[in-house]
């Protein structure tokens, strides 16, 4: 009865992450720029057969949905998740008058769900205005244990969600930009993101405020040009050594345009 993670790809050019156990698979954004790399992701990291599967969507940008990831996940068959307050968004921005007939949608609201043996918990977070975004926190039940995991990217404000992130077994967290690259290619669209050091600060308060140690902690979401995974990862470091908190969890960084480890929560 394992548990595992791995981020298929975590960049502003696309971000799709799969959590899965022996007979669920959820998929979090689905941020392939074609159908045919939809496609090969989801042969290559997702072929075994699983007794449920979907897709959940934090929001409506395209480097997390957009129309031809759509159309694959409407030929294989695969349910796609999306909070009501972003059913109309995800139609006026990538249906692009396709009316995605076959596409079995669904939406979630404010309250907990399941997709097999997940429970789902929706995490509202500040981010673009026009866009409702969401994170995840998602608890599993093995060998009268219970498993939590939580998933949050591209978010500006951290105060309201160190309490999801506490207690979490693994933890999936944005970590996009560094300061001083920030100032030398600067992009006004980065307000909306969380730069290194509030990451950093939003972990070390999950840890005061978490009984027992996370187990593994990988950052994500970091700009190819404003960022690099050793800043990141560094600056968590630091962070941690300021504040006299022992950094007594893995720590790793997704990369950008490729697959990462397979990380393994629960065997």
């Amino acid at each position: 009865m394992g548990l595992y993670f791995k981020s298929l790809c975590s960049s502003s050019s696309g971000n799709s992450v799969v959590l899965w156990s022996d007979s669920t698979r959820i998929v979090i954004d689905c941020g392939f720029g074609s159908m045919k790399r939809c496609r090969a992701a989801f042969r290559e990291h997702m072929s075994e057969p699983v007794e449920y599967q979907a897709v959940l969507l934090s929001h409506v940008h395209s480097d997390h949905i957009s129309y031809y990831p759509l159309r694959a996940l409407e030929e294989m068959g695969i349910p796609v998740f999306i909070h009501r307050d972003s059913l109309d968004l995800l139609r006026e921005k990538h249906f692009n008058g396709y009316h995605f007939a076959g596409l079995n949608l669904q939406t979630f609201d404010k309250g907990a769900f399941s997709i097999g043996q997940f429970l789902i918990e929706p995490i509202k977070v500040m981010h673009h205005p026009w866009y409702p975004t969401f994170g995840f926190a998602i608890r599993y039940q093995s060998n009268h244990r219970e498993y939590k995991v939580v998933t949050i990217t591209d978010f500006c404000q951290w105060r309201n969600i160190v309490e999801h992130l506490a207690d979490a077994d693994f933890v999936f967290i944005e970590s996009n930009h560094d300061l001083e690259l920030l100032e030398m290619y600067y992009n006004p669209n980065s307000r909306f993101h969380m730069p290194n050091p509030e990451t950093a600060r939003l972990l070390c308060q999950a840890r005061r405020q978490s009984v027992r140690p996370f187990e593994t902690v990988m950052l994500g979401h970091i700009s190819s040009q404003r960022n690099r995974a050793s800043i990141a990862l560094e600056e968590t470091r630091r962070a941690f050594a300021e504040m006299e908190l022992d950094l007594d969890f893995s720590l790793l960084a997704a990369p950008l345009r490729e697959p990462s480890e397979t990380v393994v929560i629960a065997e």
